[in-house]
C-alpha cells in the first residue's frame, strides 16, 4: 500500500507567495503562514513531502537479525527490521496491509521511501554523504536517545535548528562555547542544507563543564583542522544531523499535526569510546537536553505568532541563509505540485 507521490490530498497555495520564498535571500519571503497552520498542507506534505526519502534513524538500531523500529509517518507505520544478511527491510504497516517499502542506508542513516518512486538515495543524500564517512558515522553506536513532543510544526522546528541568531539569548551556555557568527554556509549537490561553527579557545567539545568535562578522544580519524569545527546539516525533510568532534547527535522530525511534532534525538560515539571504563555522556547529553528544550520553547512561541491573526511572512536577514536553503526546498516542492494543478486544470478546460 506505498502511499504515491503527487497524490491528490488538496494543497491550495498562492503560487506568488511560494516564488517569493524562491527569491534570492537578499529579496526572499518566508514561507506562508499556511504553510505552518493549515491542516490540509500537512496532509499534502505526508502525501508527498514524507512519501520520498524519510529518514528512520541509524543502522545500528537495527544491526541484528530481527531487531527493529517504529516510526509514524500520518496515519501508517514503518517498520525497519535487521535482515539476516545484514540489510535492513522496511514494511509499511497500514490496516491489513504489510507491504515491503523501498529503503537504503547511506552513510549510516536509515532511508525509506513509502513511494517506491524517490530518485536514488545517493543522489538525496548526495555531498553530504563524504562528510557522514569523515565522521564514521556508519560506525558509531548510539549511547543515549530522548523524545520530545513539541507544539510546533515540523518546519518550524527545522528552521530554528538551522540558525543561530537566537542563540545568544535562548541559549547562553551554548554561545559560551560557539561564537554564533563563526564558521561557514556549505552547498553542494543533494537535498541538505547547512555548515559549519567553530568552537571558541578554550573549548574542547560542545558539553557541560564549559566544554571541558570529557576527556574523550576524537572520532577516529579526524584532522587537526576538524577538532574545534561542528558541523550542522538538516537533510530534507526530517533529518538533522550534528557533527561534533567527539560525537555525533542525530534529530528526526515526525509531524503528528500542524502544530505538533515527535522529535527523536539520538547520540552516537565511537565504539572504542563506549568500552571505555570512563565513559559517560551525561555531559554531551544533559547540555544539548537543556539547549534541545530552550529551543523548543523558542518554536511553540514562533507557532503560535504564526497562527496570530494578520499574521504576514517576513523577510530573511543576512546570517539566514540556510534556513532560506531549507525553505527553498519546501517552496520548491509545493510549487511543483500548484503548478502540475494548475496545468492539468488548463487541460482540462481545454
Amino acid at each position: 500500500m506505498a502511499i504515491r507521490i503527487g497524490s491528490e490530498a488538496n494543497l491550495h497555495l498562492d503560487p506568488r507567495e511560494l516564488a517569493a520564498t524562491l527569491q534570492p535571500l537578499e529579496r526572499a519571503t518566508m514561507l506562508p503562514p499556511a504553510a505552518f497552520a493549515d491542516p490540509a498542507v500537512l496532509d499534502w506534505e505526508m502525501e508527498n513531502v514524507f512519501a520520498g526519502w524519510v529518514c528512520c534513524g541509524h543502522a545500528s538500531s537495527v544491526s541484528e537479525p530481527g531487531s527493529y523500529l517504529m516510526r509514524e509517518l500520518g496515519r501508517s507505520r514503518v517498520f525497519v527490521i535487521g535482515g539476516e544478511a545484514g540489510e535492513p527491510r522496511a514494511f509499511l504497516n497500514a490496516c491489513r496491509h504489510h507491504d515491503e517499502v523501498r529503503s537504503a542506508v547511506v552513510g549510516g542513516l536509515i532511508l525509506v521511501d513509502p513511494s517506491g518512486e524517490a530518485p536514488d538515495p545517493v543522489e538525496h543524500v548526495g555531498e553530504l554523504a563524504d562528510l557522514l564517512e569523515l565522521y564514521r558515522l556508519s560506525s558509531l553506536l548510539r549511547a543515549e536517545a530522548k523524545t520530545y513532543e513539541v507544539d510546533a510544526n515540523w518546519k518550524a522546528i527545522a528552521e530554528n535548528y538551522n540558525e543561530c541568531l537566537h542563540c545568544p539569548g535562548v541559549h547562553p551556555e551554548l554561545n559560551a562555547l560557539s561564537d554564533y557568527r563563526s564558521g561557514q554556509t556549505l552547498d553542494g549537490p543533494g537535498a541538505w542544507c547547512g555548515g559549519s561553527m567553530r568552537l571558541n579557545e578554550g573549548a574542547e567539545m560542545m558539553g557541560r563543564g564549559h566544554g571541558k568535562a570529557s576527556s574523550r578522544p576524537p572520532i577516529q580519524g579526524l584532522p587537526p583542522e576538524e577538532l574545534d569545527a561542528v558541523y550542522y546539516f538538516a537533510l530534507f525533510p526530517n533529518a538533522l544531523v550534528s557533527l561534533h568532534p567527539d560525537y555525533v547527535m542525530l534529530h528526526t522530525l515526525w509531524p503528528r499535526a500542524t502544530d505538533r511534532t515527535a522529535v527523536v534525538c539520538e547520540w552516537y560515539f565511537e565504539p572504542a569510546t563506549i568500552a571505555r571504563t570512563d565513559f559517560d555522556p551525561r555531559d554531551a547529553v544533559e547540555f544539548w537536553d537543556q539547549v534541545n528544550r530552550e529551543d523548543w520553547r523558542v518554536c511553540e512561541l514562533t507557532q503560535k505568532g504564526v497562527r496570530t491573526r494578520g499574521y504576514v511572512a517576513g523577510r530573511y536577514s543576512a546570517q539566514e541563509n540556510d534556513v532560506h536553503a531549507f525553505d527553498s526546498m519546501v517552496a520548491r516542492s509545493y510549487l511543483n505540485a500548484v503548478n502540475e494543478r494548475g496545468q492539468r486544470g488548463e487541460e482540462a478546460v481545454g
